[in-house]
């Protein structure tokens, strides 16, 4: 169960990084908003998203939490990009825009304090307390 919720928030990782590009991007491109205020979405989504991580894993919440973002972040900026325009444009290559870059950065400055303050203010007690014993299932 925790192996399926661990690549479920994965996906919801890149899902947030990808559809933040959505919300970004110029209104010329299909499926676009051209909204300048996305970063909105990201610091709430990946907020959330750490939420569920402190809760799900409160003796982890660092190490899990870190290993979600960087492997959500991988999926959503190197290979889904690669498989794009693989897709689309039919060749291996990679898209180099500007717009993209920026509203990537974007994304993460808004979303990785939101998603490192949910992983601390969202633990459902300190780790060294007596009742915060590791699950069984954790490891």
């Amino acid at each position: 169960m925790r192996r399926f919720l661990f690549s479920s928030l994965v996906l919801a990782v890149a899902v947030i990084v990808h559809v933040d590009w959505h919300f970004a991007r110029p209104t010329h491109h299909r499926l676009s908003l051209a909204w300048d205020q996305h970063w909105l979405f990201a610091a709430g989504a990946f907020g959330l998203v750490g939420w569920i991580v402190a809760r799900v894993w409160p003796t982890q919440a660092w190490r899990r939490g870190g290993l979600i973002a960087a492997f959500g972040i991988i999926v959503a900026q190197v290979i889904e990009p690669i498989a794009e325009v693989a897709l689309y444009q039919h060749h291996l290559g990679y898209p180099n825009a500007p717009a993209r870059w920026a509203a990537f950065f974007t994304c993460l400055a808004a979303g990785l304090p939101a998603y490192g303050l949910a992983l601390w203010l969202c633990r459902s007690g300190p780790a060294d307390a007596p009742h915060a014993h590791p699950r069984p299932n954790e490891r």
